[in-house]
C-alpha cells in the first residue's frame, strides 16, 4: 500500500470514528473533536481493517491522516 492509498483510507476511518461526513488529509483528529476514547477506537479500526497494530501514542504524535499514513504504510510494508 502506498502512502497516498493509506492516506485516503485513513480519511475514511477518521470520518467514521469522528462521525463527520468528510476529512481532508491535513485535518487534525483532536482539532475535529477527537479525544482519547475515540483515538482508541481509531486504533482498533486500523487493526481490524489492516491487521496492523498502531500504538495509541502514534495518533497523538501524528494526528492527521497525512502524517499517520506514513506510519501505516511503513507498518504494512514491514
Amino acid at each position: 500500500m502506498t502512502v497516498q492509498e493509506a492516506e485516503e483510507k485513513l480519511c475514511g476511518l477518521f470520518a467514521e470514528v469522528l462521525g463527520v461526513p468528510e476529512i481532508e488529509p491535513q485535518d487534525g483528529f483532536f482539532d475535529l473533536g477527537g479525544h482519547s476514547l475515540l483515538a482508541s477506537k481509531l486504533v482498533r479500526r486500523i487493526r481490524t481493517e489492516y491487521g496492523v497494530r498502531i500504538p495509541l501514542r502514534r495518533v497523538y504524535d501524528a494526528p492527521t491522516p497525512e502524517a499517520l499514513a506514513r506510519h501505516l504504510a511503513a507498518a504494512l510494508a514491514a
